[in-house]
């Protein structure tokens, strides 16, 4: 039987930590890798039969428990799992063989989802959503193809509250009241709505951070990041890159649509001069939580400079960045410019992927914590086996996230990464952490991959209808 301590830290890792920064990441290691084990086994035991890609996988490899860590690499999923259905069935709108796609990675029964009368993939998406707890995250999908991870609301609403303490409290003291319930003003450097990564998070950020008030919400974009136009658009970029362009054949209403999403672009050019004097004046002393990727929180930085202003927030305010910068190069002193424009605020950095649950935050010693709900792994690049846990590894990361509930928690990603496994961080931290430097294997060795978390920002979107301008 599982003990009420291991589940309180498998399904409810805040309660379990008493919301403390400083609790979570000061577990002597053993006992917190010891802990994880435990629940690895807990959840592996629970998932084998709640979710039917793991049970055929585990079967198939006659699998029936799990052990040491090691033991659930073979049962790990490549991130690209989440868009193995045939795309013929969005393409015909097949929505109830989607839905039964997607029954089959989720612990979630979605036998019951009626999808009669489904003519788009957010009508769909809808459904899923009204029907059960799911809150889909979807991909930028610039291969062509969507990806569509199953989390839920519960997980995504624990996400937005790890967030709050991750950014507003400092390791090695206890929280106060001011830290664990900020309501401050979000300054979001993106679209106000959407399913692709960050934008997935936005009704929960403004339930977690504003107290609900709409008004302290202040993104850059007033519309939505369109599922449907990143469909369109990006379905004929890899018709036209196979040179199949010619046969490609399109819903009739999503193609008219062309001119709608072309109209939203022309609109952006506008919302943004307007977005970066709100920063400068009207936000002017206030206390913001503000986030985006290093490239477009660079961008901005660069264009407010130019003009002569500076963002001047409250001291306790929070800025958070990370995330790739899609295939861009950035500005040697980049984070000099973030930081000069941004004035006194503290910079933090984090590093996460859509797949798995929660932000991995850089220490003063520029190193990822991971946090201790997730067990990292170093698997060889080629082979995919796992590297010793012991010295300074680098290779592909993967992960087990033990509180994922509604899918499955074992992911392989496209990073490399480097851990030093026998480091004690002199920041103080206990847990396992990842050196600064990450890259993509897929820029690392040229190739095209569809990378879920942060490139579905605004510079995709644009991509998508630039491709759709060159087309009309």
């Amino acid at each position: 039987m599982v003990s009420a301590d291991l589940r309180m830290f498998m399904d409810r890792p805040l309660d379990f930590f008493e919301e403390s920064v400083t609790k979570m990441h000061s577990v002597p290691r053993a006992d917190l890798e010891e802990m994880q084990r435990q629940a690895m086994i807990e959840r592996f035991g629970e998932q084998r039969n709640s979710i039917e890609m793991v049970r055929k996988l585990a079967d198939r490899l006659d699998i029936t428990t799990v052990d040491t860590f090691n033991d659930i690499v073979p049962l790990m999923f490549s991130h690209t799992a989440y868009k193995s259905y045939p795309p013929a069935l969005i393409d015909n709108n097949r929505w109830d063989l989607m839905t039964k796609w997607l029954d089959k990675l989720t612990t979630y029964d979605l036998s019951g989802v009626d999808t009669a009368g489904c003519a788009s993939i957010d009508e769909w998406l809808d459904r899923l959503e009204s029907g059960t707890q799911l809150q889909l995250v979807t991909s930028s999908g610039t291969t062509g193809t969507f990806s569509f991870i199953p989390k839920d609301e519960p997980i995504t609403v624990q996400g937005m509250r790890i967030w709050k303490m991750m950014v507003f409290q400092s390791f090695g003291t206890e929280p106060t009241e001011d830290e664990l319930n900020p309501v401050v003003d979000v300054i979001w450097p993106n679209f106000s709505s959407g399913r692709f990564g960050m934008t997935r998070m936005v009704p929960w950020i403004k339930r977690e951070f504003t107290g609900g008030d709409e008004n302290r919400f202040h993104a850059l974009y007033s519309g939505s990041m369109d599922t449907e136009l990143m469909f369109l658009a990006n379905k004929m970029r890899a018709a036209a890159a196979k040179g199949e362009l010619d046969r490609l054949e399109l819903d009739p209403k999503l193609a008219a649509r062309k001119d709608e999403f072309i109209a939203l672009q022309m609109r952006q050019m506008t919302e943004v001069p307007e977005f970066i004097a709100r920063l400068t004046t009207e936000l002017r002393g206030k206390r913001v939580f503000m986030t985006n990727t290093y490239n477009l929180m660079y961008n901005l930085a660069a264009a407010g400079l130019a003009d002569g202003g500076r963002a001047d927030f409250a001291s306790n305010s929070a800025i958070l960045t990370g995330g790739g910068a899609k295939g861009q190069v950035l500005p040697e002193g980049y984070m000099e410019v973030i930081r000069e424009f941004y004035g006194g605020v503290p910079i933090q950095e984090g590093y996460s992927f859509s797949e798995h649950n929660g932000v991995h935050f850089a220490c003063d010693q520029h190193r990822y914590h991971i946090q201790p709900w997730v067990i990292p792994y170093i698997l060889d690049p080629d082979t995919g086996e796992p590297q010793p846990r012991a010295g300074r590894r680098t290779g592909r990361f993967a992960v087990y996230d033990v509180i994922n509930q509604s899918h499955w928690g074992g992911v392989i990603t496209g990073d490399e990464v480097t851990i030093d496994w026998d480091l004690e961080c002199p920041c103080g931290r206990t847990t396992v952490a990842l050196e600064h430097d990450i890259m993509r294997y897929s820029e690392k060795r040229d190739g095209a991959e569809d990378k879920i978390s942060c490139a579905a920002t605004h510079e995709v979107q644009n991509e998508a209808i630039d491709f759709l301008k060159e087309l009309a």
